[in-house]
């Protein structure tokens, strides 16, 4: 699987897997606006790592939005919905 776009709002989050030894995988996530990054890439998953690629992604998009949610230092800009 490819790096994967999701929209947020005014924001961006790409979102790429990251395979591991023993069929595990992260993922890892970046935050955007108006393409430039507002969080930089941050690594989802630990030592077990996910049993597949899609729960990764999930889980590093789930991540993502709960940043934005609460804050984690990105500015919500005026026309945050």
């Amino acid at each position: 699987m490819a790096e994967q776009l999701f929209l947020y709002g005014v924001y961006s989050i790409h979102v790429r897997p990251l395979e591991l030894n023993g069929a595990r995988w992260d993922a890892e996530y970046e935050i955007r606006h108006r393409e430039k990054a507002v969080k930089a890439w941050t690594t989802v998953g630990g030592d077990g790592g996910y049993g597949d690629e899609a729960e990764a992604v999930a889980a590093a998009h789930q991540q993502a939005v709960d940043d934005i949610e609460h804050g984690a230092g990105i500015p919500k800009p005026r026309a945050f919905p």
